[in-house]
C-alpha cells in the first residue's frame, strides 16, 4: 500500500507546474553561483597573489578593527548590516562623544584632528619609493599600550550596540576585518589540506551545499502547500479521506514523495561540479571522493528540505490556508541574513541554513562538525515531529473533525460523516 501510494505521489509531483518551477529555481541558483566554477590549482612561487584569509591572531584583529573604527569615525558614517542589508548610520552628538571616548581608550587618539592625522600618516607609510600604493584591505592601527583583548571586546561590543548591531565591531564581524593576504606557504597549506583532508571534492561539496541550501530553505514549502490545497480546490479531499490506507501511510507517502523528488534534481545538478573535480583529479593525479556530493546532499541539505516541507504540510493541514508560505518565508528571511557573519564556515549554530561559503577552511568545518551534526539532527527530528502532528490532524479530519476551512478548530461535520 505504501509503495503504491509513494509511486502515485511521485507521479503527481512530477505533473505539478510548481515542482518544475522549483527545479528551475535550483538550476538558476547553481548556474548563477557555481556555473563558472574553477577548481583551485596548486599555488606556485612568484604568483602575483595568493588570495586572502581571515587571521585568528588577536593582535591583528584588534589592529584592523581599530583601523576601521578610525576611518568610519573620520567619515562620520558607519556601515552596518542589521538584517543583512547595508545601512549607513549617522550618530547623534552624545553617541559620537561616546565613540570618541572608546577611540581614546583603545588607541590613545583624542579628537578628530588626531584621528585624521593618524589616518594620513598610516596611508603615507604604505607607499613605496615609487609612490605606488601597496595593495591592502584597509587601515590597521596599533592599540594603546596596556589594552587587553578582553577590554577591547567589551568596548567594541558597546560600539556595536550604539550603532544598532550588525556593525564591523560585533561578534562574528570583527574577525572579518582581519582579512590579510596569504603567503605562498599559507596558500600551499590550504591547497594540501583540500587535497589530503577533503580529497578535493569534499571542499566543493560544502561550497555546493552552501549555495543550494539558501533556496532549499524556502522553495519546498511552495510544493507542500500547493500539493495539499490542490486536492481541496478539485474537491478530491473527501474522496481521499475514504481510502483504506492509514493516515500515517497517506501523509508519510506524500511527504516522502516530495522529499525524494526534491533530492533528485539536487543530485543531478551536483554531477556537474563532481565531474569537474574528477577531471581535475585525473589531470593533476590527486584523489577525489566521488561520493562527496551525495554525502553532503543527505547530511547537509536534506534536513533543511525536510523542515521546510514539514512546515508546509503541517500549517496547511491545520489551517486550510497557504499561511505556511508566510511563516516559512519569515523564518527563511531571518535565517538567511543572520548567517551572513558565518559565511566562512565553522560557526554553524542552530541556523536552518548553515553556511560555508568557501571550498577551503577544512579546519573550521572540522572544529564545528559536532555543532553542525547536532544542528542537522535537530531539524530532521523537528520535521518528523511536525509530520507526526500532521498525521494526527489528518486523522481527525478523516473522522469528520477539525474541518476548518480557514477557521481553526471549527469542528464542523464533513460531508463524509453526514
Amino acid at each position: 500500500m505504501f509503495r503504491q501510494l509513494l509511486i502515485k505521489e511521485c507521479r503527481q509531483t512530477v505533473k505539478s507546474l510548481i515542482y518544475w518551477l522549483v527545479v528551475l529555481v535550483l538550476v538558476l541558483d547553481f548556474s548563477s553561483q557555481l556555473g563558472g566554477l574553477e577548481i583551485m590549482s596548486e599555488p606556485k612561487k612568484g604568483q602575483e597573489g595568493y588570495g586572502f584569509h581571515y587571521s585568528k591572531d588577536k593582535d591583528v584583529i584588534m589592529e584592523t578593527t581599530l583601523g576601521v573604527l578610525l576611518e568610519e569615525y573620520s567619515r562620520e558614517s558607519y556601515a552596518t548590516y542589521p538584517i543583512g542589508f547595508y545601512k549607513s548610520v549617522t550618530l547623534s552628538d552624545a553617541e559620537t562623544h561616546r565613540i570618541e571616548e572608546i577611540i581614546k581608550e583603545t588607541t590613545g587618539l583624542a579628537g578628530k584632528e588626531e584621528v585624521e592625522k593618524a589616518i594620513e600618516d598610516w596611508y603615507a607609510g604604505q607607499k613605496q619609493d615609487s609612490g605606488q600604493m601597496i595593495m591592502v584591505r584597509g587601515m590597521a592601527y596599533k592599540p594603546a599600550d596596556g589594552l587587553s583583548y578582553k577590554r577591547f571586546v567589551e568596548l567594541m561590543e558597546e560600539a556595536d550596540d550604539i550603532l544598532g548591531g550588525g556593525s564591523n565591531y560585533g561578534a562574528g564581524y570583527r574577525e572579518k576585518n582581519a582579512d590579510l593576504p596569504m603567503t605562498y606557504e599559507e596558500a600551499l597549506e590550504e591547497y594540501q589540506t583540500l587535497i589530503k583532508k577533503d580529497k578535493l571534492s569534499g571542499g566543493y561539496a560544502r561550497l555546493f551545499s552552501d549555495y543550494m541550501v539558501i533556496f532549499l530553505g524556502i522553495v519546498p514549502v511552495f510544493l507542500a502547500v500547493t500539493r495539499i490545497l490542490r486536492d481541496r480546490r478539485s474537491q478530491m479531499q473527501e474522496l481521499i479521506y475514504t481510502r483504506k490506507g492509514s493516515s500515517l501511510v497517506i501523509v508519510g507517502s506524500r511527504f516522502l514523495a516530495m522529499l525524494v523528488m526534491l533530492i533528485l534534481p539536487v543530485l543531478a545538478i551536483s554531477v556537474i561540479p563532481l565531474a569537474q573535480c574528477i577531471s581535475y583529479g585525473n589531470t593533476a593525479g590527486v584523489p577525489v571522493d566521488v561520493f562527496a556530493f551525495v554525502k553532503y546532499t543527505f547530511g547537509w541539505l536534506v534536513p533543511t528540505i525536510m523542515a521546510a516541507l514539514a512546515v508546509g504540510m503541517f500549517l496547511t493541514e491545520l489551517t486550510d490556508t497557504a499561511i505556511a508560505v508566510l511563516v516559512q518565508g519569515a523564518w527563511w528571511f531571518v535565517s538567511a541574513f543572520s548567517s551572513l557573519g558565518d559565511l566562512r564556515g565553522g560557526m554553524y549554530g542552530w541556523n536552518l541554513m548553515p553556511r560555508h561559503n568557501t571550498e577551503l577552511n577544512w579546519s573550521g568545518y572540522h572544529d564545528g562538525f559536532a555543532q553542525l551534526a547536532a544542528n542537522r539532527l535537530f531539524y530532521a527530528v523537528f520535521a518528523l515531529v511536525l509530520l507526526a502532528f500532521t498525521v494526527v490532524i489528518y486523522s481527525q479530519k478523516r473522522k469528520g473533525r477539525m474541518q476548518i476551512r480557514g477557521k481553526i478548530l471549527a469542528n464542523r461535520k464533513s460531508k463524509l460523516e453526514i
